[in-house]
């Protein structure tokens, strides 16, 4: 499982290498609700993607959205194998920001150049997204896509990722 893992992530900077020499908008990431890990070595790909190539920015689009957090009754929902267990919330408010924030701080941590990063607050989508995008020296940036106009939001302090280690 471990041999597959890094062979994936192997392939995957392979092809972001090969890639990166274009000359056009490319999205290299997009996810939603994720754990600490699974942000993490995305947001190592990410940096790894940028110092292939030096001469572009990543931008960052994040969309403020529901959502999903762990129901937790007498024991964990499974079903095939599979831990299903998961409720769609609305936000809090800031989110977004909160999570630029948080990315920001592991940018600063691993001694990344922010100035080779731009964060976009996205506006609102029904669920929580960002999306990461390579774009080269004089290349047209991405524009936000929001789906919705307004959010609704639930009381509490909004959070980035990764409490214990990028805030």
């Amino acid at each position: 499982m471990k041999k597959r893992f890094l062979g994936f992530i192997f392939l995957y900077f392979l092809a972001l290498t090969v890639f990166g020499q274009e000359k056009e908008v490319r999205k290299i990431d997009e996810f939603g609700n994720i754990n600490c890990e699974e942000y993490l070595a995305r947001a190592d790909a990410v940096m790894i993607a940028q110092s292939n190539n030096p001469n572009s920015k990543i931008y960052l689009i994040i969309y403020e959205g529901k959502e999903k957090r762990p129901i937790y009754k007498k024991r964990p929902i499974y079903k095939d194998d599979e831990f299903v267990g998961y409720k769609s919330v609305f936000p809090t408010y800031g989110a977004a920001n909160a999570k630029i924030k948080s990315m920001k701080k592991r940018l600063m941590l691993r001694k990344m150049p922010i100035d080779k990063y731009v964060f976009v607050n996205g506006g609102f989508r029904e669920d929580f997204r960002v999306e990461i995008w390579l774009v080269p020296n004089g290349a047209e940036p991405p524009k936000p896509s929001p789906t919705l106009e307004k959010m609704r939001y639930r009381k509490g302090k909004a959070q980035g990722f990764c409490l214990d280690c990028c805030g």
